[in-house]
């Protein structure tokens, strides 16, 4: 490693790469403002208030977030949000410059594997003191889900949903080669075994979208934990993916390709448009995105279960969206009030928010008849107990997006030596944690 530079690290990743780095490192900033939120009520009555919502939410979600807030709105006229929806690239380059300007929304929603890499740029302020406001309690959340928010010993976010990866299949196809549709396979023998039968009637029954470095990313986190590895040490000082559970996960998603279950060289594009044209039984993917894309298709006959296991556990893939407080210059207590009086409905009220396709993180609202009447989020939240989190190390979404996962797709996509693609990948990713612990601090 003493002869490994940054420089080079950076060039083996790639211009893409290099991007993500960078705009990490512009947006590390010092601490500004107060160090703790002042007490507010739990339900704000005073006079009319206006806040700033930031959010990724561009695609379908937007809009049940908007209609939520209007619902929010007509019963607390006193309180008024402007929700203002930017591409979540954009957002997480924006939001840190918007609060070190003193330009920050009130509140605003990120990913969970974000969180952590906001805390420790101190653009968002811990929340442990509204947490009996809004109403959380740790009895109503998983282990996996509460602790998700915190990093270094407090806590700075608030789950509203979870998004497991799941196995989206096609009812149709899966008859028509003669397998039960209302069975979809649980195991790594029932899914080889279906998709044997899938190949003899001539369908390529997972088309696996190496094209897409996220799509095949995510199949093989929740594989690598299937299969009883880590992505990292448990300080986020090191990559641990390279080691055998790793390379039993990558030499699996070869195998797809290598035994004619999935076709060479397709993007996700690929495989969604394959599935609704009846060529292609299974997708893996979260539902936000599948939920809402595939009910949209007339005729279309799918359903959606948790995972498969392939390795020697269950495990899955799952992210969350969670608020935050934006860190401000000086805390204006009614603004905060009406915010904590939100936090306090919305995530009440998380039930209007799984139209979007993620489910709510609160058990009692996850066990309610209301998400038993929506069949599709119902299924998925049958796997919940399985969710696993990245962990709360800042910069690590960074270390994924630029290293691992496009490591996953060149293997897929030439078929190379797995061990060989982890050892590179674990190399380069050790040393960027090196650099983010001297960047944000030890997790």
């Amino acid at each position: 490693m003493s002869t490994l530079t940054r420089r080079a690290v950076l060039r083996a990743i790639g211009a893409a790469g290099l991007a993500g780095v960078a705009a990490s490192l512009a947006g590390c900033a010092p601490t500004i403002g107060t160090a703790r939120l002042p007490r507010v009520p739990a339900a704000y009555d005073g006079p009319p208030v206006r806040l700033k919502f930031w959010n990724g939410l561009t695609g379908g979600d937007g809009p049940v977030m908007r209609t939520l807030i209007a619902e929010f709105t007509a019963a607390h006229p006193n309180i008024g949000i402007d929700m203002y929806a930017l591409p979540w690239g954009d957002f997480y380059q924006k939001f840190p410059a918007a609060v070190t300007s003193g330009l920050a929304p009130d509140f605003a929603l990120m990913h969970n594997f974000q969180v952590a890499t906001n805390a420790a740029r101190k653009v968002i302020m811990p929340v442990d003191d509204i947490l009996e406001t809004v109403g959380l309690a740790e009895a109503d959340y998983l282990p996996v889900v509460w602790g998700s928010g915190v990093y270094r010993d407090q806590r700075w976010s608030l789950p509203l949903d979870m998004w497991p990866d799941s196995l989206f299949y096609n009812r149709r196809v899966l008859e028509q080669a003669g397998l039960d549709p209302d069975a979809p396979p649980t195991d790594r023998a029932g899914y080889e075994h279906a998709l044997d039968a899938l190949a003899s009637s001539g369908v390529k029954g997972h088309w696996l979208p190496a094209v897409d470095p996220q799509g095949v990313g995510r199949g093989f986190d929740s594989l690598l934990w299937q299969f009883g590895g880590e992505h990292y040490d448990d300080g986020g000082n090191a990559a641990t993916f390279g080691a055998q559970a790793g390379v039993d996960a990558l030499e699996w998603q070869q195998s797809l390709i290598r035994s004619g279950w999935s076709p060479r060289n397709v993007s996700g594009s690929d495989a969604s448009m394959a599935f609704k044209n009846d060529q292609n039984a299974f997708l893996w993917g979260g539902p936000g995105a599948l939920i809402n894309d595939l009910g949209s298709v007339e005729g279309l006959d799918w359903d959606v279960a948790p995972l498969p296991q392939i390795g020697s556990g269950r495990a899955a893939f799952s992210g969350s969206h969670q608020f935050v407080v934006a860190r401000q210059p000086r805390f204006d207590a009614d603004r905060l009030a009406a915010v904590v009086t939100f936090l306090g409905w919305i995530l009440a009220n998380s039930i209007g928010w799984a139209s979007a396709g993620p489910v709510p993180a609160r058990l009692p609202i996850l066990d309610s008849p209301e998400l038993a009447e929506l069949t599709a989020q119902s299924h998925v939240a049958e796997g919940v107990e399985h969710i696993r989190f990245y962990p709360l190390v800042p910069g690590i979404a960074e270390v994924q997006t630029t290293i691992l996962y496009p490591a996953i797709g060149d293997a897929l996509l030439s078929l190379g030596d797995p061990a060989a693609a982890l050892d590179t990948a674990t190399t380069q990713a050790s040393f960027l944690l090196q650099e983010n612990v001297e960047k944000y601090g030890r997790a």
